[in-house]
C-alpha cells in the first residue's frame, strides 16, 4: 500500500472509530429508559484543574460518585472532537480493567485488542493506528476500575504507555497515579442538573428534597440523585433512605413483574458469589442488566447487583448466609442494603462484636429498623473514634447524617483551648453536614488564628452554598469575621475554590490582580477550579492590562477552561 493510500485509510478508520465512540457513549444504559450523556452531564468541580495534576490521574469515590460517567464523557467529548477536525483531539482508548485477563494485558502494538470494537471496524484499522498514536502524543488511555489489575501487573502495563495521557478510575487511590476524588453534588449542582433534566418543575423538586428530609448523603451522590430525580411525584413523598429510593425504582422500571423481582434476586446473589450469569437473562432484566464479555451479562451498575442480592438474602431466615461474608469490602453495599430491608439490630451487633463499628455506623444511616439503645451506643463509640483521628469513623457519622454527632463536636468549639476548638472545627467541616454551618460562622471570629483557618477550611468542604457569602466576606477582609489578615484571606481563596461557584469569580479576579503575592497565587489556584463562563471576559482583559503575574496567571487558567490541557 502505497503512503496515500495508507493515510486514506488511516483517515477513514480514526472517522469510523470516532463515530463508533460517539454512539456508544453518547447515552447511559439506565434502567427503563436510557438517556443521553451530554444532558445528564455535570461537569465535577475542580474537572479541569485535576486533568491537569498530572499526565496520569485517577478519579476517585464511592459507589454512584460518577467515575465511569466521568471516563466515558472523556472518550465521547474527544471522538466528537476528532469527527470535528479538531487538532487538540486526542484520540480515546476506552477500557474496562474487569474485562481484561491481567496475564495478558493488552500492549500497544496489540491494539485493537481489547476495545472490543465490531469486527467490521476492528478489520479495517491500519495496524500503526493506535502505535502512530501514542507516538504522536495523541492516544488518551481510559481505564475503568483500573483497580480491579493486581498491582503488578498494572505497572508493567503502564510502562507500556510510555508518556501518554492515562487517565483511570478506582475507589480507592493507586500506585503512580495522581489521585482526584470526585466532589459530588453540592447546591449548584444540584440546581443545575435539575433545571437541565426538568426544568418546568425545577424549584418544586427541589423544595420536595428539603421538605422529605433527603439527606446529603443522597443528594450528593450524583447516581441516587439521578435516581431522585426519576422517582419524584408531585403527589408522593420521596425516598430519603437509600434503600427506599432503590425500591422506588425498581418498582417504577419493573412495573409489578413478580417473575422479573425473582429472577434478578437470584442471578445477582449468584454473581455476588461468584459465579456469571448467562446472557438469556438480558430479554428479562428490563434493561437492568447489560451485555458482559463471552456471553454473560452483568447488572447496569454494581449497586444494582448489591441491591437485589440482598433482596435475595432477606428472604433466608437469620443473617448466616450474609455473615461469612461480612469481613469482605465487595459485599458492605449488599450489607448495607440488607440493613435498609428490614430491622439491622442483629447485622448492627455482628459488626460491633467483630470491631467494624464504622460499617456498622453505615447500617445504621440504611437501616429500616434498629434498637434506640444499639443505635445511641454505635454512636457515641464513633464520635470517640473521631475525635482521636479515625477517618472512616467521621465518614460513617457523616452517612448517619448524626445531629448527636455535630452537637457533640460543635460543643468543643467553647473550649477554652485553642487545639480543642481547632480540632472540633476539623471534624465538623469533614462531617460535611448542613447543620454544622450554623456553629461554624461564629467561630470566623475566634481571637486564634489556628482555628479561624480550620473553620474557612470547614466552610469550603460544605455542600451548602449558604457559605459563599461568609467565605467571601473573609476574602474581603470585611472586620465582621474577626480579626483579618493575609493568611485568613489565603485560606478564604482556598476555600472558595473548593466550593468553586462562579459566584467567587468576580472577586478572586480582584485578587488575582491586586491582592497581596500570597493571596494572588491562591486565588489563581481558586479560579483553575471554577468553570464559568464569567471569567473568559474578565481574563482576557487581565492578560492586556495586568502586570506580569497577573498576565501569567490568566493565561494559565484560560488554557485550563479552553480544555488545553
Amino acid at each position: 500500500m502505497g503512503f496515500l493510500d495508507q493515510l486514506s485509510a488511516t483517515h477513514r478508520f480514526e472517522r469510523a472509530y470516532a463515530e463508533h465512540l460517539v454512539n456508544r457513549f453518547a447515552r447511559l444504559p439506565w434502567p427503563g429508559a436510557p438517556s443521553e450523556l451530554e444532558r445528564e452531564w455535570i461537569e465535577p468541580r475542580g474537572w479541569n484543574a485535576a486533568l491537569a495534576l498530572d499526565p496520569r490521574v485517577v478519579f476517585t469515590g464511592a459507589a454512584g460518585a460518577g467515575k465511569t460517567t466521568a471516563l466515558a464523557y472523556l472518550a465521547w467529548s474527544n471522538a466528537r472532537a476528532l469527527l470535528a477536525g479538531s487538532k487538540s483531539a486526542r484520540v480515546p482508548i476506552y477500557l474496562s480493567a474487569r474485562d481484561l485477563a491481567p496475564s495478558t494485558l493488552p500492549r500497544i502494538t496489540d491494539f485493537p485488542r481489547g476495545l472490543y470494537l465490531p469486527e467490521p471496524l476492528a478489520a479495517t484499522c491500519p495496524r500503526i493506528y493506535f502505535p502512530d498514536a501514542f507516538a504522536s502524543n495523541r492516544a488518551l488511555v481510559l481505564i475503568d476500575d483500573i483497580d480491579a489489575l493486581p498491582s503488578d501487573a498494572l505497572q508493567a502495563w503502564a510502562r507500556d504507555f510510555g508518556a501518554a495521557r492515562v487517565i483511570a478510575t478506582a475507589q480507592t487511590a493507586v500506585l503512580g497515579f495522581v489521585e482526584a476524588r470526585l466532589p459530588g453534588f453540592r447546591d449548584a449542582d444540584i440546581e443545575a442538573y435539575t433545571v437541565r433534566v426538568n426544568r418546568e418543575h425545577a424549584g418544586t423538586f427541589i423544595a420536595a428534597l428539603k421538605a422529605n428530609g433527603v439527606p446529603r448523603a443522597l443528594t450528593a451522590n450524583p447516581l441516587t440523585f439521578a435516581m431522585l430525580a426519576r422517582v419524584w411525584r408531585a403527589d408522593q413523598p420521596l425516598p430519603n433512605r437509600r434503600t427506599m429510593l432503590f425500591d422506588a425504582f425498581t418498582a417504577q422500571v419493573i412495573q409489578g413483574s413478580y417473575e422479573t423481582a425473582k429472577v434478578l434476586e437470584g442471578v445477582a446473589l449468584a454473581v455476588q458469589r461468584g459465579r456469571p450469569a448467562s446472557d438469556e437473562f438480558l430479554p428479562k432484566a428490563r434493561g437492568l442488566m447489560k451485555p458482559g464479555k463471552n456471553k454473560t451479562a452483568e447488572f447496569a451498575h454494581d449497586l444494582w447487583q448489591s441491591y437485589f442480592a440482598a433482596r435475595a438474602l432477606r428472604q433466608a431466615p437469620g443473617l448466616t448466609a450474609l455473615s461469612e461474608h461480612l469481613a469482605e469490602p465487595a459485599w458492605w453495599d449488599t450489607a448495607l442494603f440488607y440493613a435498609g430491608l428490614g430491622d439491622a439490630s442483629e447485622l448492627v451487633e455482628t459488626l460491633v462484636a467483630r470491631g467494624n463499628v464504622p460499617l456498622a455506623g453505615y447500617a445504621l444511616a440504611h437501616a429500616q429498623g434498629v434498637r434506640a439503645e444499639l443505635r445511641d451506643a454505635v454512636t457515641q463509640e464513633l464520635i470517640h473514634r473521631a475525635w482521636d483521628g479515625d477517618g472512616s469513623a467521621i465518614a460513617a457519622l457523616s452517612e448517619m447524617s448524626s445531629d448527636v454527632a455535630v452537637d457533640w463536636f460543635a460543643k468543643q468549639l467553647k473550649d477554652k483551648d485553642p487545639a480543642v476548638r481547632t480540632r472540633a472545627a476539623e471534624i465538623l467541616g469533614w462531617l460535611q453536614l448542613d447543620r454544622g454551618i450554623e456553629y461554624l460562622l461564629p467561630q470566623l471570629r475566634d481571637v486564634n488564628a489556628d482555628v479561624r483557618d480550620k473553620v474557612v477550611e470547614a466552610l469550603g468542604r460544605s455542600r451548602t452554598d449558604r457559605v459563599i457569602e461568609p467565605l467571601l466576606v473573609a476574602l474581603r477582609g470585611d472586620a465582621r469575621v474577626g480579626t483579618v489578615d493575609t493568611r485568613l484571606r489565603v485560606a478564604a481563596a482556598k476555600a472558595l475554590g473548593e466550593v468553586a461557584s462562579d459566584k467567587a469569580v468576580p472577586a478572586l479576579i480582584v485578587d488575582l490582580q491586586l491582592g497581596e503575592p500570597e493571596v494572588r497565587v491562591v486565588a489563581a489556584d481558586a479560579l483553575k477550579r471554577i468553570t464559568s463562563p464569567l471569567m473568559l471576559k474578565p481574563l482576557q482583559g487581565v492578560l492586556q492590562t495586568g502586570d506580569e503575574d497577573a498576565r501569567r496567571y490568566a493565561a494559565e487558567i484560560l488554557a485550563l477552561v479552553d480544555g488545553q490541557h
